[in-house]
């Protein structure tokens, strides 16, 4: 085995003694006497290895998000090697993180961000596989960071790899073969779901951490009092831990869903028929809006929705037409009457909704 010789760094790093071992890198903790900040700098052990430290810095070097680990230089050293520089995240990763304060909105909010992280990830076409509670830590302002991009593989064709590579009871059926095999980002969605479950309840089922492949988990599995006020919540976790690739929701629809609580009663939307403004919100829960016996529809709020209740007539939300309650879009048109009516027969509400910002 050859091992790899780390570059030389330039003077600007210095060095502070402290250094950290994963699987195949090596981590050095310097400071930037430029920027006066904390770094950390990763090289690998052998340069057999190489190969899944370009996979890092290909896809970290296209994200930028709040909730990804930054990087900010690249050292090249002789041959092959070379040093990725990146933030320093001081803090424990979320395997080790102290849980016994943790509430049920404490539980949400980290699902959250590690929700809207592998958004950001898959919005970059990248595909993280390796998502996991080791992989994420809490910075100094209760920001989940995720880092250790060294399986990433870019959406499409590069998707693919031979034999099973990541890491047991988080990663998905599909990838468990000894053959080549092509994934999609919905690898990612169902190590979020393990990761949820694990944060959750503090543990993996057998059927996951015991089984490979792993086996569909017991419908009790996220029946926990950290998770008991949000059924839906639970019903789309576990649909992220569904053997069906296809099945699975995208983490942008799991982002939105846990933000909803998040936000629950903090949204306020607008309606606007002839001219005379509805407000619609928690001191305000409902509308009724009509023209006359041509259509009408109550606008209500729930505190996660807003919805179209007690529909009659000729009603439409951007020209479908709608026949019994539905849930509505953030920013839409209802339409009173039917295309064929004289204009006079026929008014348009516009509807929006505010969108507050989840605070952590």
């Amino acid at each position: 085995m050859t091992s790899s010789i780390a570059p030389e760094l330039p003077p600007r790093y210095v060095p502070d003694g402290s250094i950290g071992s994963g699987g195949f890198s090596d981590v050095l903790f310097c400071t930037d006497i430029h920027l006066d900040r904390k770094v950390a700098v990763k090289t690998i052990k052998d340069l057999s290895e190489v190969a899944r430290l370009k996979d890092e810095v290909s896809a970290l070097m296209k994200l930028r998000s709040k909730h990804v680990v930054q990087v900010f230089d690249i050292v090249e050293g002789s041959g092959d090697s070379f040093a990725i520089v990146m933030e320093f995240i001081d803090g424990v990763d979320l395997f080790n993180l102290e849980y016994k304060n943790l509430d049920s909105i404490a539980l949400l909010k980290l699902l959250w961000q590690i929700a809207s992280g592998i958004t950001d990830i898959h919005a970059a076409n990248v595909i993280h596989r390796d998502i996991k509670p080791n992989n994420m830590k809490l910075d100094g302002e209760g920001i989940v960071k995720i880092f250790d991009f060294g399986l990433a593989r870019n959406v499409g064709k590069d998707a693919k790899t031979v034999g099973f590579k990541g890491t047991v009871g988080f990663s998905a059926p599909e990838q468990f073969t000894l053959d080549e095999v092509y994934f999609t980002s919905a690898i990612d969605a169902y190590a979020f779901g393990a990761t949820a479950l694990y944060l959750a309840t503090q543990d993996l089922p057998t059927e996951l951490k015991g089984s490979f492949p792993p086996q569909p988990i017991p419908s009790n599995s996220f029946e926990c009092d950290l998770l008991k006020p949000y059924p839906q919540l639970i019903k789309l976790f576990e649909q992220c831990l569904l053997h069906d690739p296809k099945a699975r929701p995208t983490m942008s629809k799991v982002r939105d869903e846990i933000a909803k609580y998040l936000l629950f009663d903090k949204h306020q939307a607008l309606a606007v028929i002839n001219g005379q403004p509805h407000i619609i919100n928690k001191d305000r829960r409902s509308a009724k809006l009509g023209l006359g016996k041509i259509g009408s529809f109550e606008l209500s709020y729930n505190g996660l929705n807003f919805s179209l209740n007690n529909v009659a007539g000729e009603v439409y939300v951007n020209n479908m037409h709608v026949t019994g309650d539905i849930e509505i879009p953030s920013a839409c048109v209802v339409g009173i009457g039917a295309a064929h009516r004289h204009y006079t027969e026929r008014s348009f509400v516009t509807f929006d909704v505010s969108n507050p910002e989840v605070a952590l």
